[in-house]
């Protein structure tokens, strides 16, 4: 009988290990990490923002910035980066935080790094908002957030549009011609895809099929769309709405491409025209991700 007691308690600390072992994985930590290094990064950005948050303030007061509404807003855009960070921050101490609070730290990184890009700033705030992105980027890593810098910016930031001549904020982030650019682009790109794709549909198993037919009217469809989004363009009436039409229309072309076996030269047409889409979604500020 003893040795039975023993045999039995042996095998019930054994299944209390293996089911602490489980706990842990399932619960885990929602980061890859140690506590320790996530704490370092979380460090780095706040020392690095506060670096960066300097050498902006004085490459605006030297800049045609100064005093402008833009620098009010970059002002704006920088104190709810910081105050989502120190969000993060305070859940991560307390065994709280998550992907998505790391998610909407990033999100108004985005919005700072849309006016880096479109503003000609000091070199040395470039430089410190570089390395600013470096630390964001591990910061993404580590809690296992898909993230690519250029991706869409929230409309809540719409506001650092540039003001329209009659006096009223434009929808979009970009100069009239900037806008116009894009479009024609747009257009120029679907033409070629449309052609590529006939091409590689007549040479495939879709062929006679309805999914061609299928293929035939989404893209029919978008083509009628961005057509509507130009001419609203064209007498300034076009709203981020429009464009989010538009790219849902596309969503639907990217679907058909991802399921479908479609040739090389109709793939590279197609992710060019997705880039184009991309810069528009940026341009009217539309919160945007592809599905496939």
């Amino acid at each position: 009988m003893r040795y039975s007691a023993s045999y039995l308690a042996l095998i019930a600390i054994v299944c209390l290990a293996g089911a602490s072992q489980i706990h842990a994985q399932v619960v885990g930590q929602p980061y890859r990490l140690n506590d320790k290094e996530v704490e370092r990064i979380l460090t780095r950005i706040e020392n690095q923002t506060k670096t960066f948050r300097k050498s902006l303030d004085r490459s605006l007061d030297r800049s045609r910035l100064n005093g402008t509404h833009r620098e009010d807003d970059i002002n704006g855009l920088m104190k709810a980066f910081e105050d989502q960070t120190k969000h993060l921050r305070d859940r991560f101490k307390d065994h709280k935080s998550v992907a998505a609070d790391v998610e909407a730290v990033l999100d108004r990184a985005a919005s700072i790094d849309a006016f880096m890009v479109r503003q000609r700033l000091s070199g040395r705030a470039q430089e410190d908002w570089s390395a600013l992105r470096g630390n964001l980027d591990e910061l993404a890593q580590a809690y296992n957030v898909s993230w690519r810098w250029g991706g869409p910016v929230s409309l809540s930031d719409e506001r650092v549009a540039y003001p329209a001549a009659g006096g009223g904020p434009l929808p979009y982030r970009l100069t009239d011609r900037e806008v116009e650019q894009i479009l024609d682009r747009i257009e120029r790109q679907s033409d070629r895809f449309r052609s590529s794709l006939d091409s590689s549909l007549d040479r495939s198993r879709l062929d006679g099929t309805r999914r061609e037919d299928d293929i035939n009217a989404f893209i029919k469809d978008f083509n009628d769309e961005v057509k509507r989004l130009h001419d609203r363009f064209s007498d300034h009436k076009s709203v981020a709405a429009d464009v989010q039409s538009v790219l849902d229309r596309a969503n639907r072309i990217d679907e058909f491409m991802s399921r479908n076996r479609v040739d090389g030269r109709a793939r590279e047409d197609w992710s060019r025209l997705r880039s184009n889409l991309d810069e528009l979604s940026q341009a009217y500020s539309v919160d945007w991700r592809w599905r496939y």
